[in-house]
């Protein structure tokens, strides 16, 4: 039964509502769905063994995306502004976790997911920003593909924390750290990137330094760094724009063919590759461009 029925039913009876009204009006509209389901996994255990219960769950957790309305979702939250207490009591269970994971990639927007609340609250100070990327950063590494959803909360942290505090030189330290890279370590692909994050600029010899790292990793078939770094926007959005700014901007001026194809690698590069090792295909197919 809903956890708020005796609150309700209490206030009923103190406005002059009728006992037997309360017991008839219980009766009739109270379904007790959950309370059927424990009783038809408890029956249906001894017959099909121990996985009915995950069965039964998975079943559960199909119907809730499927039935999942973000507008009723966002209306409950707006009369109490908190989380039901049934979410805390899910997230320690595996199957609704997921469930919730799917649901925050679905519907992002939903006010339901508290997410914008998560972010503000993280991205008020330094310290709470760089324990929650390093605890986000461990739970990824973990989880390997199937950690999609906390990705995506990641990703957000960095895009509101650069929107909002203007603080790209943070961002991508911290970032850098969590790879184990440190700006002025002696990796020029690191330095390279942080002279393009503080100048907004993609000089040709910072390109270049980047060029060298990543696709000379390609071709020796040694680890390259981190893409993450090629593919932060403050990194990847300024040479995006020496390459095709002047389409739209007759002040900047068109890259010579030869510095265009490095510019433009890079581009593909942060565009497909993962973080995965790179296998012979796509070593040789890289080679080839």
């Amino acid at each position: 039964m809903e956890p708020s029925t005796e609150s309700v039913v209490d206030r009923y009876l103190e406005a002059g509502g009728a006992p037997f009204n309360t017991m008839n009006l219980l009766m009739s509209s109270y379904e007790g769905l959950a309370a059927m389901t424990n009783m038809m996994s408890s029956n249906l255990g001894p017959v099909y063994g121990p996985g009915i219960n995950s069965a039964i769950s998975e079943a559960v957790s199909r119907k809730i995306i499927e039935s999942f309305d973000p507008q009723v979702a966002d209306s409950k939250y707006n009369e109490t502004e908190q989380l039901p207490e049934y979410i805390e009591a899910m997230i320690p269970h595996q199957v609704w976790r997921k469930t919730i994971y799917l649901l925050s990639e679905w519907y992002p927007k939903s006010i339901h997911q508290k997410l914008e609340e998560l972010i503000t609250a993280v991205c008020r100070r330094e310290q709470t920003y760089l324990v929650a990327r390093y605890i986000f950063h461990g739970v990824q590494q973990k989880l390997g593909a199937k950690a999609a959803g906390i990705r995506r909360i990641d990703d957000e942290l960095e895009t509101y924390m650069l929107d909002n505090y203007k603080c790209p030189q943070l961002a991508i330290n911290i970032q850098l750290l969590l790879s184990g890279l440190v700006v002025g370590g002696g990796n020029s692909a690191v330095d390279a990137a942080a002279s393009i994050i503080q100048e907004e600029y993609a000089a040709t010899g910072d390109v270049a330094s980047l060029y060298n790292e990543y696709h000379g990793a390609v071709v020796s078939g040694k680890l390259a760094p981190p893409v993450n770094i090629l593919r932060n926007g403050c990194v990847l959005h300024p040479i995006i724009e020496q390459v095709f700014g002047h389409l739209w901007d007759m002040t900047v001026q068109k890259l010579r063919p030869e510095l265009a194809n490095i510019y433009i690698w890079l581009i593909a590069y942060a565009a497909l590759c993962s973080n995965e090792p790179i296998d012979e295909a796509t070593k040789d197919t890289a080679t080839r461009y």
